[in-house]
């Protein structure tokens, strides 16, 4: 029986990949919204499912994913895409993505980032000397104190993760628009903050949140330079280094979390089981809850319902501002989600959403995202040198990327961050687009060749 949902299961994120290749064959592209969310949640699904085969798992809990990300991508049916591509097309490059501004903002935020982390370090407790010589041992501790709830995070840490995320997403813009040489200075200093909370911290989530800002950054400069593709082979072969460190990182930092044994067998298993629900868990955590509240499956864990306004947990960020402060628990949810080599309190955005808004009001939910983010992408191929909607562009990525864990508009900080990254674009295109400002643009090279192959039909990534 487990075997039989399980490849039902399997099956319904197959059709969640299906929908997003059916859009694309539409719009020509997979640098579009729709097929960009269908991508994330085919990697969000069908690796755990396949994976961890032996673990049960509701299959309607995944078909009602399918269900969401078909209501998002239905809706973009409703727009004249060859018309905006053909002004995409009309563009002039977009050299003022090289620009000196955003060398100077991005130079900043890289700097403001590492400087606000180091003293938030120092602020908790810790020396430098801690840093250098026992990397391992305050990073454990520093965790600890951390899930221990204990930790005081005054406004700078805030402002720090906002200038990451700045630093991430404009060097993503200037990687391409840039010299070569100058390109892995840029890739060091978008991921630097990062890199030091992985190792200083434990902590690998702003680690991959850098990157899906940084990847959005990279795809804003693609598709205002009429190159929508979403791989090349010459970019993979830049990206292996970086996914090499990045996997790197990824493993010392969980072996720095785990391996807190002298037995070698057990820090093994502490590893595989700390691993497998970092990568795993979220899936079989919201499968676990969603069996609880329709009644549809066994459920191995007991959850309070909501007792929150409707959209609290969706828009958290909002009600925060508006002076509503409930006490929440860290992570969102307290309910703790277990079952073999899994542990778990990561539920998805979509626990967030159902709870938010049941089950008929999360599919109209996710129906009215779509025309907002569609209609927002529309206006970016339309209009020359988008600034809003590119910023917005950036940012739909990073919180498609983090919906495996919760809504990033539950966020104060990613609002800062929006607003502060779409009033760096603003003025860089007021600048640009006067007399002036073309003198400070750099012209990266071959920026002015226009490969409009995946929207004419040809075949590409």
């Amino acid at each position: 029986m487990i075997t039989f949902e399980k490849c039902i299961a399997l099956v319904f994120s197959l059709m969640i990949l299906g929908q997003a290749y059916l859009v694309r064959r539409y719009v020509g592209t997979w640098l579009f919204p729709a097929c960009l969310f269908g991508l994330f949640w085919f990697g969000f699904t069908f690796f755990p499912l396949a994976i961890l085969f032996w673990i049960p798992v509701n299959w309607l809990s995944i078909g009602f994913i399918l269900l969401c990300t078909t209501a998002f991508s239905a809706t973009a049916l409703l727009f004249e895409w060859k018309t905006a591509l053909k002004r995409n097309l009309q563009k002039p490059a977009p050299a003022t993505y090289g620009s000196e501004l955003l060398w100077k903002v991005f130079l900043l935020c890289a700097s403001l980032a590492v400087f606000f982390l180091l003293v938030d370090w120092y602020n908790q407790g810790f020396s430098f000397a801690d840093l250098l010589l026992r990397l391992q041992d305050s990073a454990i501790a520093y965790a600890n104190v951390i899930y221990s709830e204990n930790i005081v995070l005054p406004d700078f840490v805030q402002y720090g993760l906002v200038s990451c995320y700045l630093a991430s997403a404009i060097g993503g813009i200037l990687f391409e628009a840039s010299e070569k040489k100058r390109r892995w200075k840029i890739v060091v200093l978008s991921f630097a903050p990062a890199f030091f909370v992985a190792l200083a911290e434990t902590s690998k989530g702003l680690m991959f949140l850098s990157l899906a800002f940084f990847c959005a950054g990279h795809w804003v400069y693609r598709i205002c330079s009429g190159r929508p593709i979403l791989l090349e082979r010459q970019l993979l072969r830049r990206a292996i280094p970086i996914v090499l460190v990045l996997c790197l990182i990824f493993a010392f930092a969980i072996n720095m979390r785990s391996s807190q044994s002298e037995d070698t067998r057990e820090n093994a298993g502490l590893i595989a089981s700390y691993a497998a629900s970092y990568c795993c868990g979220h899936l079989y955590a919201y499968s676990d809850w969603f069996s609880f509240v329709t009644r549809s499956a066994r459920s191995d864990t007991t959850y309070e319902p909501s007792h929150f306004p409707i959209g609290f947990y969706t828009f958290m960020a909002p009600y925060n501002i508006a002076g509503y402060h409930p006490n929440m628990p860290m992570g969102i949810f307290d309910d703790n989600y277990s079952n073999g080599p899994l542990v778990s309190n990561v539920y998805t955005v979509f626990r967030e959403l159902l709870m938010d808004f049941g089950f008929f009001g999360t599919l109209l939910f996710m129906f009215l995202s779509g025309l907002m983010l569609h209609y927002a992408f529309y206006q970016m191929l339309s209009k020359p040198l988008p600034a809003f909607t590119s910023a917005l562009y950036i940012f739909m990525i990073a919180a498609f990327y983090n919906s495996f864990i919760f809504s990033l508009l539950a966020s104060k900080r990613f609002y800062l961050a929006f607003v502060l990254l779409w009033l760096v674009m603003q003025v860089n295109k007021n600048r640009s687009s006067s007399p002036q400002g073309w003198a400070q643009v750099r012209q990266a090279p071959n920026t002015d060749v226009r490969i409009s192959g995946s929207f004419t039909g040809e075949r590409a990534v």
